[in-house]
């Protein structure tokens, strides 16, 4: 039934900034032989050559079926000639990053958001993305997954924001972060970019997901194009689906 399985990366495929784990690497690979496969995260380009990528090489017959969009997908990447090319880049003007990081700056100081101990810094710029992590970048596991696991403490704060960022998509992601992209611009603005690119209709796409509700950035998918869903618990559970797909 299904030509295409999107997949979030962090708590589906890899835990948080963590590498796939050695049994979900054969799993991945075999899945890979038999569909499309599109990985999408709020993270940069660089964590998912740290995260996934490594543990492909260079396989093109693998990896002519793998789609990447980094950042909410704002931006794409393809495996074409023996390496991955860039086919879009969404980027933020200088004057939007400005206003977008005023904003948040001014947010931190008017509602005490700074943290005792931070954990690098608190605003990335990932010039398509603008990501606020409250703790900070590279905030330990152990303490993203303690600090806000009912996005209560995001949410406060995404309505904050969200009237000065109005031109703007304001969602949570992930344990301890907002994404900020261009308006329009989020997961079901790349799922439609795919399915113009594979001439593949929704109908034959599945997104695999550990966490959607509104306002949070793996809601639009379901929101905007109704895509077929299949929610996992664990990496375990994500497993066990691949096991089941590739039978």
């Amino acid at each position: 039934m299904f030509k295409m399985i999107v997949f979030d990366m962090d708590w589906t495929l890899t835990l948080s900034r963590g590498d796939m784990q050695p049994s979900m690497i054969p799993l991945f690979k075999e899945l890979l032989k038999k569909y499309k496969v599109w990985v999408i995260s709020g993270w940069d380009y660089v964590q998912f050559q740290s995260q996934i990528l490594k543990f492909l090489w260079n396989d093109e017959e693998l990896l002519k079926n793998l789609y990447i969009c980094p950042t909410c997908s704002t931006k794409m990447y393809l495996y074409v000639d023996w390496e991955w090319k860039k086919q879009y880049s969404l980027d933020f003007t200088e004057n939007e990053k400005k206003h977008i990081i005023s904003v948040l700056e001014n947010a931190i100081d008017e509602l005490w958001l700074k943290p005792e101990k931070t954990y690098w810094e608190l605003i990335e710029d990932r010039w398509t993305q603008i990501t606020y992590a409250v703790l900070g970048q590279e905030t330990p596991r152990e303490i993203k997954s303690a600090y806000d696991p009912d996005f209560e403490k995001r949410k406060k704060i995404r309505e904050y924001i969200k009237d000065d960022l109005k031109w703007f998509e304001v969602l949570v992601a992930g344990a301890t972060s907002i994404d900020i992209t261009r308006e329009w611009v989020d997961k079901a603005y790349g799922i439609q970019k795919l399915m113009e690119l594979t001439w593949l209709n929704k109908n034959e796409i599945i997104f695999v997901w550990d966490a959607v509700f509104p306002w949070g950035n793996d809601y639009p998918p379901l929101d905007k194009l109704w895509i077929i869903t299949k929610k996992v618990f664990d990496l375990k559970d994500t497993e066990e689906f691949i096991s089941e797909m590739i039978k």
